[in-house]
């Protein structure tokens, strides 16, 4: 039985299209409890190929085959069935796997009305010492990164290092070489990550020295690549960066407008994307983050996020600025399991006092992979720009600065 549901499986694989795409109907929806929405998945219209409702469809719900109790049911022709009483957190995802070039579709349910409440769970600050413009460990963070142990990286641009925290926010020491220009050291690092084998992916600005790093999970240094340049594979101003699921990384050149992607060896692939304003086009690309269906999100510093596929085909845009009273900058960007997207955004007067969403102040705005806006919440502080990171159980780390303090924030849906 087990032999012959591998056999069905990989039959079942196999029937997947390279370039036609799927959609999920309705994106997203507020459903009572205990009460029903029915969902579908849409095979889009392609050249001389009209559009088609899939029925070979493999329904979950948060990632539960079928659902269970706690966060609904769905059936096999895709009718969920929202929890008797309303879950904590009430944000729910209806997953769909189906025969499409994008295997994975997810669409949002909202148990009960009105839209998501992120509230603080916990983080740590550190105040800005008088005169200096930095705290004991910390000069200019811009970037964070969570290993699978639940340390926190920060890459402080203008302290020209990585540090370790630890979620409560200790001070857990340094990776690599310390400061300088040198393979292993740094010199304005501005992203860092880790894979799922523990390795830290940092971008620097290097001089003249390739512009990624590579260091273990303690720290030590691996390899060092992607020259600086203009030619194909080379990088002149690297910012974010993220991972697909076959482990190839693409990272943002802010000044040659594109994404590069490397492969797990540290070998070129191939460039996408060029300096532009109409759909698509680059404007001084910040923050990368590619999905489970290797689908990236790319935000440029002056908006919108752009979705494209894995080779850099245009797909939609969505988080448009928003003035005066929305966002007009757009620092970064992060995902979590189920494709959400998380832009960390600020008004145009650089501090966030006045920018507004539904009346309240806002500097993370969550998408879900579709595009479709889902809700928005603000930082405690007054801070000029932030970075944040999502973990498994959905909880969002955001990085911020101050004048007066500098720090982490948690947030988990209520």
């Amino acid at each position: 039985m087990v032999f012959m549901a591998l056999m069905a499986e990989a039959a079942w694989t196999q029937t997947l299209p390279k370039h036609r795409r799927a959609t999920i109907e309705p994106s997203l929806v507020n459903v009572a409890a205990g009460g029903e929405q029915a969902f579908k998945i849409v095979l889009n219209a392609t050249r001389l190929m009209a559009a088609d409702v899939v029925k070979e469809v493999k329904w979950a719900v948060n990632d539960v085959p079928g659902g269970n109790d706690q966060v609904g049911t769905i059936t096999a022709d895709g009718r969920y069935r929202a929890p008797a009483t309303t879950p904590s957190p009430r944000e729910i995802h209806v997953c769909a796997e189906v025969p499409a070039a994008n295997r994975y579709l997810w669409a949002t349910v909202l148990v009960g009305d009105g839209r998501p409440v992120y509230r603080p769970c916990g983080g740590w600050i550190e105040p800005v010492i008088a005169g200096q413009g930095r705290t004991e460990h910390l000069v200019d963070p811009h970037g964070i990164g969570l290993a699978a142990d639940g340390t926190l990286l920060i890459a402080d641009t203008k302290g020209s290092q990585v540090v370790r925290f630890s979620p409560a926010g200790k001070y857990l020491g340094h990776i690599g070489n310390g400061q300088g220009s040198e393979a292993g050291q740094f010199t304005e690092p501005r992203i860092v990550l880790t894979d799922s084998e523990g390795r830290i992916y940092v971008s620097d600005s290097k001089g003249d020295r390739p512009r990624i790093q590579i260091f273990n999970a303690r720290g030590e240094f691996l390899a060092i690549f992607a020259e600086k340049g203009l030619r194909p594979g080379m990088i002149l101003r690297a910012h974010g960066m993220a991972l697909d699921p076959q482990g190839r990384l693409f990272v943002i050149d802010v000044d040659n407008m594109r994404v590069s992607v490397y492969d797990r060896h540290n070998q070129h692939l191939y460039d996408w994307g060029r300096e532009g304003l109409w759909p698509g086009e680059f404007n001084a690309p910040h923050g990368i983050f590619v999905d489970k269906n290797s689908d990236v999100f790319v935000n440029g510093y002056y908006g919108p996020t752009d979705k494209f596929n894995s080779e850099g085909d245009y797909l939609c845009s969505f988080c448009f600025p928003d003035p005066p009273n929305g966002p007009v900058y757009f620092h970064n960007l992060t995902g979590d399991r189920w494709g959400n997207v998380y832009v960390s955004v600020r008004s145009k007067g650089g501090y966030q006092g006045a920018l507004q969403k539904d009346g309240k102040m806002i500097s993370l705005v969550k998408y879900n992979n579709n595009g479709t806006y889902v809700t928005a919440w603000g930082l405690t502080g007054v801070h000029s720009e932030s970075s944040a990171v999502v973990d498994a159980q959905g909880r969002v780390y955001c990085l911020f600065k101050g004048e007066k303090e500098m720090g982490v924030e948690v947030f988990r849906e209520e």
